[in-house]
């Protein structure tokens, strides 16, 4: 199923827009790099959720547990569920889950001529505002069918590969640097009347350090969440900053997406 909220007046857009890619899923399946990505995602959900194995709530495991009971399934410890997890995408391949997609959006994709359909009735629901004085925010059957015969009427086309970096910065270029410039710890500063914190000892519940380039670093520690890192950069710059540091157009996005999903920076 798929759930779907727009701005009243534009629904039609919106269907086109959902129901094509629906469609490329269906027909074109993900990319390598999506497969990637979204495999180290499910193992790192996975890791961290074993790693917090002794700290889930009674509430959440009886949830989990109705859930299994409801759905079928294997009900597992978190630490059984990552083996299992590692173990699944260990030989999962890129052509099952394209079979896969295929058929989890068979009724979408058979929806145009010539193309294989799915038995079974599909249901579309639409709801829109009661007083809406627009009219192409008026929706009836006839409109919403009309719609999604004319989105499923356009061809699409395979999504790119986009190659996300591991790292933007080489590793020589990286000893490079830190030989020429050592990095150096200093004491951190508050505007606050708070006292300077040293800069060679850990302070809590929060450390402020500086390192020799100015740049503030800032660590706390979360007993709550066991092996769970949380990262916040924050930077001067944007896109604009592309024509002014000489960036080639789209360097900075594609930079962002690395640190992102790729991990690393």
């Amino acid at each position: 199923s798929l759930d779907m909220t727009s701005e009243p007046d534009r629904w039609e857009e919106a269907v086109e827009k959902s129901v094509g890619e629906i469609r490329k899923l269906g027909l074109h399946g993900v990319t390598p790099g999506e497969m990637e990505r979204y495999a180290s995602a499910l193992l790192t959900d996975a890791e961290q959720l074993a790693a917090q194995g002794d700290m889930i709530s009674h509430s959440d495991q009886l949830a989990y547990l109705m859930e299994t009971v409801a759905n079928g399934h294997t009900f597992m410890s978190p630490e059984q569920s990552y083996a299992v997890t590692e173990a699944a995408l260990s030989t999962l391949t890129l052509e099952e889950v394209n079979d896969a997609a295929a058929e989890l959006c068979s009724h979408i994709t058979g929806l145009k001529d010539g193309e294989a359909t799915s038995s079974g009735v599909i249901v579309a629901v639409a709801c829109t505002p009661k007083n809406g004085d627009d009219p192409n925010a008026q929706v009836d059957d006839d409109k919403l069918c009309a719609a999604i015969r004319r989105a499923c009427a356009v061809d699409v086309e395979p999504v790119e590969d986009v190659v996300v970096p591991q790292t933007l910065v080489t590793q020589e270029t990286l000893d490079r640097a830190m030989e020429e410039h050592p990095p150096t710890w200093e004491s951190g500063s508050f505007t606050d009347g708070t006292p300077d914190t040293p800069a060679d000892r850990i302070t809590r519940p929060f450390t402020l350090r500086r390192l020799g380039n100015g740049m503030r670093v800032g660590v706390a520690q979360n007993a709550a969440e066991s092996q769970r890192g949380h990262l916040r950069l924050v930077a001067p710059g944007g896109r604009d900053a592309e024509e002014r540091l000489g960036f080639r157009p789209g360097s900075l996005a594609v930079g962002a997406r690395a640190m992102q999903e790729g991990g690393s920076f």
